[in-house]
C-alpha cells in the first residue's frame, strides 16, 4: 500500500481525555474543513471550556463532570459501560460502524503512560480499519505498512519506533538512510533522523512501524 499523507484533511477528530496538545487556535485549523467530531468521554470536558461543540460524546462517562453533562445536554451522548474496551475503542468501533475511513486523534497521549502506550496498541489493533493520526503536543504519530510518503521541510525531525520484528525497512529523503534493513523493538530503533528535502519515502515489506514526525 503506497500512502500520501496530508495531515489537513480527515473525515473524523477524535478528542480524548488525555493532553490535548494543541491551543484552541489550533483545533480549530483543524477542523476547519467540517470533520465530524466525537468526544471520548472526559475529552467533551476540554471542548466545552473551549466552547466548541462537539457531535457527539461517546465512552462510559466516568470523566465526564456534570457542568460538561449540563452545557452539553443536547449533544447526543452514547453511554457504554462496558469495562472491556477504552473509551477510545468506542468512538473508534462507532466511526467504522458508520463508515467513516480515517481519524485524527487528540488527547491520547500525556503523562499517564499506562494510557499513552495502551492507545499506541489500539492504534495498531485497528490498523486496517481505519486510518488514524494521533497528534501528541509535538509529533503527528501513525503506523507505517507498506509505504508512505509525507511532505517535509530540511531539518524536519523524524523518528521510526518497530512494533515487534520489521524487515524491508528502507528509506529516501532522510539524513541517516535505511537500505532493506530491519528493526525490532528492544533492539533497533531510528531515533531523532532529519529530512533533507520537501518530501520523505519509507516502506517496510513485513511488520508495522511507528513513525513520529516532529510539527
Amino acid at each position: 500500500m503506497n500512502t500520501s499523507r496530508v495531515f489537513s484533511f480527515t473525515d473524523a477528530v477524535v478528542v480524548c481525555n488525555g493532553e490535548i496538545g494543541m491551543t484552541k487556535v489550533e483545533f480549530l485549523a483543524l477542523v476547519q474543513h467540517n470533520p465530524f467530531i466525537v468526544c471520548a468521554d472526559g475529552g467533551a470536558n476540554r471542548l466545552r471550556r473551549w466552547k466548541i461543540r462537539p457531535h457527539i460524546i461517546i465512552g462510559d462517562l466516568d470523566s465526564l463532570i456534570p457542568l460538561t453533562k449540563r452545557v452539553f445536554s443536547d449533544i447526543e451522548t452514547l453511554h457504554m459501560p462496558d469495562q472491556n474496551t477504552t473509551d477510545l475503542e468506542k468512538v473508534l468501533e462507532y466511526l467504522i460502524d458508520h463508515r467513516y475511513s480515517r481519524a485524527v486523534v487528540v488527547g491520547a497521549t500525556g503523562n499517564q503512560i499506562d494510557h499513552t502506550l495502551a492507545n499506541i496498541s489500539i492504534m495498531l489493533k485497528f490498523r486496517g480499519k481505519i486510518d488514524l493520526l494521533f497528534k501528541d503536543t509535538e509529533f503527528d504519530v501513525f503506523i507505517v505498512e507498506g509505504a508512505t510518503t509525507l511532505t517535509t521541510v530540511p531539518g524536519q525531525r523524524l523518528s521510526l519506533m518497530p512494533i515487534g520484528l520489521c524487515s524491508g525497512i528502507t528509506t529516501v529523503g532522510l539524513r541517516y538512510t535505511l537500505s532493506d534493513e530491519s528493526m525490532a523493538f528492544g533492539v533497533r530503533e531510528g531515533i531523532s533522523n532529519e529530512a533533507t528535502g520537501e518530501k520523505v519515502t519509507v516502506s517496510v515489506r513485513d511488520g508495522s512501524l511507528l513513525m513520529m514526525v516532529k510539527r
